[in-house]
């Protein structure tokens, strides 16, 4: 599937597992992700995650699945000790029943989703936000970049301009007015609503 082009910019803090798959995401709806992250270089490395199920699955739907290691052991059996240096063989990884499952680590995870990113996706590193001014058509982000070795986001400060969708004027338009909404949600949580989910209601 050939991605859309881009119709406006938004802001990604964070290089790790989400933000890679929120970038990814907002790619492939038409939007620009600008990418900042603390850290000068990518991370690598972590410790083990068991994926099945609905982590393949979401995998799968974020084109990764397929670029990520097993590192399931097989051939080897696991062991229970007790507290008295007593073991018995128990039930490992490879053992659970079900279906497609991987045994890898954070850093795979990380590996194949950053490398899955469009080449068009701007990454900025040592970068953090440090103020959001939002109105009616967007959003200024004032990014500063980390001088090397500081303890605090020092260096250069830029303002970048963001717009989000939607406006704060559509939103008002399509969900009313966002004090009512949270009357409704108050009114939801006490059981005053019935009939209506969290997920009907229009946030501002």
């Amino acid at each position: 599937m050939t991605d859309p082009a881009p119709t406006g910019r938004v802001l990604v803090v964070g290089l790790g597992i989400s933000g890679i798959a929120t970038a990814l995401r907002l790619r492939r709806a038409g939007w620009h992700p600008v990418i900042v992250e603390k850290a000068p270089a990518r991370r690598s490395g972590g410790y083990f995650v068991g994926m099945s199920g609905a982590g393949c699955a979401a995998a799968e739907r974020l084109g990764i699945l397929d670029r990520l290691p097993d590192r399931t052991p097989h051939g080897h059996a696991q062991y229970d000790i007790d507290r008295t240096g007593g073991r018995r063989k128990g039930l490992g990884f490879s053992d659970i029943p079900g279906g497609r499952r991987k045994l890898l680590l954070r850093g795979d995870v990380e590996k194949a989703a950053f490398s899955a990113l469009p080449d068009d996706i701007e990454i900025r590193y040592s970068t953090v936000p440090t103020h959001i001014a939002q109105d009616a058509e967007g959003v200024d982000v004032t990014l500063r970049t980390i001088t090397a070795g500081a303890t605090t986001p020092a260096g250069a400060t830029t303002t970048e301009r963001l717009h989000v969708w939607p406006p704060v004027g559509h939103r008002r338009a399509r969900f009313g007015d966002s004090r009512l909404k949270r009357q409704q949600i108050q009114g939801h949580r006490k059981g005053k609503t019935p009939g209506r989910g969290l997920c009907d209601l229009g946030f501002r």
